[in-house]
């Protein structure tokens, strides 16, 4: 025997009748249920017997009482027969002395047939929980081993251990619209509906304190049908529960179309509405937008005034039409965006999976290629711009076109072509146009912009065209900066200091015009560092001019070209230079000239001791320079080969000038007797100033004996009545015979060994003393 107990209304005579008599229910207004008797009527088809126990009397409905009673009757015989001896359970009530289990109203206690016990069994441990949640009054239910009980947690129903979010709504008919219902339910005129859908705690992140919980799908023993109350045939693509007052056919299975089931399904539409909008403000709340496609006809019918509904509300937070979605956004660009977007939605929102319901909800989604757009001509500070380069994805198809800003202030269109460097330089007017550095950043690389390598522009042919137009336009248009310089100038100035050129290394830069301290304008080539080293040795009006004081770094000047120290050249564009062609003609073949140092013609005699110690410190005696120094007098006002490195040759000690200077050696200061310029040997020779000794005179004319192509003397230092005296040419000899010594006078004697007399006599062209002599004076035994 199956038994169900409630603490309802107890039975009534009128509820009697309306237990024998199908769909003619006593229940004739309210929102009550049970009113067509179909829950009651399903029993028959399990029981042979039916005992209703109230408090106020009990019913019997039973197979063999109603058997016997026909039985009686002659006239229903055959019908009997006709049946097979089956009759109508719920046709006769019998009376019953039966009542209900203490503590309940109302007991029914069936009498299951056999044949029936499993699927009676199957069904009431499949029994669905959600008829907790659409009958409200309905709060415990015991089956068997298994209790159900519904309580309320403000909002929420926790039920069979899950929290469902409930929202209810009813109101009243409008009595036209139940024309055409049934006249036992033309008299319910108010309408309720039930939404419920499980879900899980609030998330922590919850933007909006007023939403809570995350829905859940439903359960697995929970059908995903209309209920009206209880479930019908009709399907619910909606994830949640749906419970509504819905007209049913004669079934109780179907529901009924008509303009009382559009109005109740509008309700409906709208409590869902509420019954998101109380859910975790999040995408999520699109799982109950319907799809394109309904289940049925109850479903498309429904999904159609819940897109209508969701349309004009606020459950994503902003109406539908005002909302906007970003395709691959993270959170850093929605935050970054959202005053330039009203109405974005979070970065979840624009995920993938979320693209469809939105599209339904009508929600407007925008590409990154559309985003480029919208950026275009947006006023922001360079930092923005670098904010956004940050968080935005690295999809180079779509952000060919993003804008960016440059030093200037102005905005590119697009990144490819644009330099990144690392500081603000304004190179605008040599045709580059630089990325402000707050706003640089690698996706830009990745867009076309190209790393600012100083060296690399300033070797770009571009700069030079634009340095030497500028040099050849005098019109002095554009402007200057608070340094005097000119755009051109300062931009390229820029490029100099952060390539960290040394002086020399493109020595076309020398052409760029700088400032003077006279307040004219000059190329860097023609001017002196102010207070540098080189013009504290130059003649200044030597046509030099200074930079002006402040034009820039002293690095960088010279780098550019203006003298700090002297000026190296390729020997290319050494066109100018003191003696370069005597110079290159002294090469030997095949012998690679190098750098050539400018100016040295320039220097002021007095200041040669400064000028080469410049030239040692800053490591300038290159080829040309020392070959230009031994030519010129700039070691105490004689050149470096008239002078002899002291205690290198003691015997010339007198003959020469001594020289301690560190760099003698290295720019041709004499250290042995064959180094001597012969013709300065002769001209020492014959300053009677110098004191030269016997021995030293000896020496110095056996070095000369024999050497070609002399500059031959006036004047010669010789022997003369046993002392040293300069006297003319013609007048002294080259003793050749020692045997004609004593006799040589009044010729004074040049002293030299006799083996190289004669060479010496040609050298210098003298005579010989055999050859002035008279022949009778001369011993026949002394001719060889």
């Amino acid at each position: 025997m199956l038994s169900a107990a409630n603490t309802g209304l107890p039975l009534t005579a009128a509820g009697v009748a309306g237990l024998a008599s199908l769909r003619a229910s006593a229940k004739r207004s309210g929102q009550t249920v049970g009113r067509f008797g179909v829950g009651f009527a399903a029993v028959a088809a399990v029981a042979e017997e039916v005992v209703v126990a109230s408090t106020t009397g009990g019913v019997c409905f039973s197979r063999a009482l109603t058997l016997d009673a026909v039985a009686a009757l002659p006239s229903l015989a055959d019908e009997v027969a006709a049946r097979g001896g089956r009759v109508p359970l719920l046709r006769l009530p019998f009376a019953s002395d039966a009542r209900p289990r203490p503590g309940f109203a109302t007991e029914v206690r069936v009498v299951v047939r056999p044949d029936a016990h499993a699927a009676v069994l199957a069904m009431l441990v499949e029994i669905d929980p959600a008829l907790l949640l659409v009958l409200p009054g309905l709060t415990s239910l015991t089956v068997g081993d298994r209790v159900l009980t519904a309580s309320t947690a403000g909002a929420d129903v926790l039920l069979d251990g899950v929290r469902w979010r409930v929202v209810r709504g009813a109101g009243s008919l409008d009595r036209s619209l139940l024309a055409d219902r049934p006249v036992e339910e033309q008299g319910q005129t108010e309408w309720f509906v039930t939404w419920a859908v499980p879900i899980s705690p609030s998330a922590e992140t919850s933007i909006d304190p007023s939403a809570s919980g995350v829905p859940l799908p439903l359960p697995a023993n929970v059908a995903a049908v209309v209920r009206a109350p209880t479930p019908t045939d009709d399907p619910l693509s909606v994830p949640a529960l749906l419970s509504a007052s819905l007209p049913l056919g004669a079934d109780r299975r179907r529901i009924q179309p008509g303009a009382l089931t559009e109005e109740i399904l509008t309700q409906a539409a709208r409590l869902l509405v509420e019954l998101v909008s109380s859910l975790e403000l999040a995408p999520s709340r699109l799982l109950f937008v319907p799809g394109p496609l309904g289940s049925g006809e109850v479903d498309t019918r429904l999904a159609a005034a819940v897109l209508q509904a969701f349309r004009s509300s606020n459950i994503l937070g902003v109406r539908a039409r005002d909302a906007v979605v970003l395709e691959g956004a993270t959170q850093g660009l929605v935050t970054l965006l959202q005053d330039l977007l009203p109405g974005l939605l979070p970065h979840p929102w624009s995920a993938a999976r979320w693209a469809a319901p939105l599209r339904a909800l009508g929600v407007r989604r925008i590409s990154l290629a559309e985003l480029t757009e919208l950026l275009a001509g947006v006023d922001r500070p360079p930092d923005w711009w670098g904010r956004l380069y940050a968080v935005l994805p690295p999809d180079i198809e779509q952000l060919g076109a993003l804008p960016v800003p440059t030093v200037g202030g102005r905005l590119a269109p697009a990144a490819r072509g644009l330099l990144l460097a690392d500081a603000a330089m304004d190179l605008s007017v040599l045709g580059f146009r630089v990325v402000e550095p707050e706003a640089a950043h690698e996706l830009l690389l990745r867009l076309g912009a190209v790393p600012a390598e100083a060296r690399t522009l300033l070797e770009d042919p571009r700069v030079r065209a634009v340095v030497e137009a500028a040099v050849e336009d005098d019109s002095f248009e554009g402007g200057r900066d608070e340094a005097g310089l000119s755009p051109v100038s300062a931009a390229v100035l820029a490029l100099v200091g952060a390539a960290n050129l040394r002086p020399g290394e493109l020595p076309w830069l020398a052409q760029v015009l700088l400032p003077t301290a006279d307040g004219d304008e000059r190329p860097a080539g023609e001017l002196l560092l102010l207070g540098g080293p080189l013009a504290s040795v130059v003649d200044l009006e030597a046509g030099f001019g200074v930079v002006a004081d402040g034009a820039g770094h002293p690095d960088v000047l010279a780098a550019l070209g203006v003298l700090r120290s002297f000026a190296v050249v390729p020997v290319e564009d050494a066109g100018d230079v003191d003696l370069i062609d005597e110079w290159l003609a002294s090469l030997a073949p095949g012998q690679e000239p190098g750098l050539v140092v400018r100016d040295l013609d320039l220097v002021r005699a007095a200041a040669w001791p400064q000028a080469l110690q410049l030239l040692a410190d800053d490591k300038l005696l290159t080829p040309y320079a020392l070959w230009w120094l031994a030519r010129h007098p700039v070691l105490d006002g004689h050149r470096p080969g008239e002078l002899l490195l002291e205690g290198a040759v003691p015997e010339l000690a007198g003959l020469l000038d001594e020289t301690s200077h560190p760099l003698a050696v290295r720019l041709g200061a004499i250290t042995a007797l064959s180094e001597a310029d012969p013709a300065l040997l002769l001209d020492r020779l014959a300053d009677e100033q110098r004191t030269v000794s016997r021995h030293t005179l000896r020496r110095v004319y056996a070095h000369l004996a024999g050497l070609s192509d002399l500059r031959l003397p006036d004047r010669v230092r010789a022997v003369l009545a046993g002392e040293l005296v300069v006297v003319p040419a013609e007048d002294a000899v080259v003793v050749d015979r020692p045997d004609l010594l004593t006799r040589v006078q009044p010729y004074a004697v040049v002293p030299a060994p006799l083996d190289c007399a004669l060479a010496l006599a040609e050298s210098l062209d003298l005579a010989l003393a055999s050859e002035v002599l008279p022949v009778s004076a001369v011993p026949v035994s002394a001719v060889p």
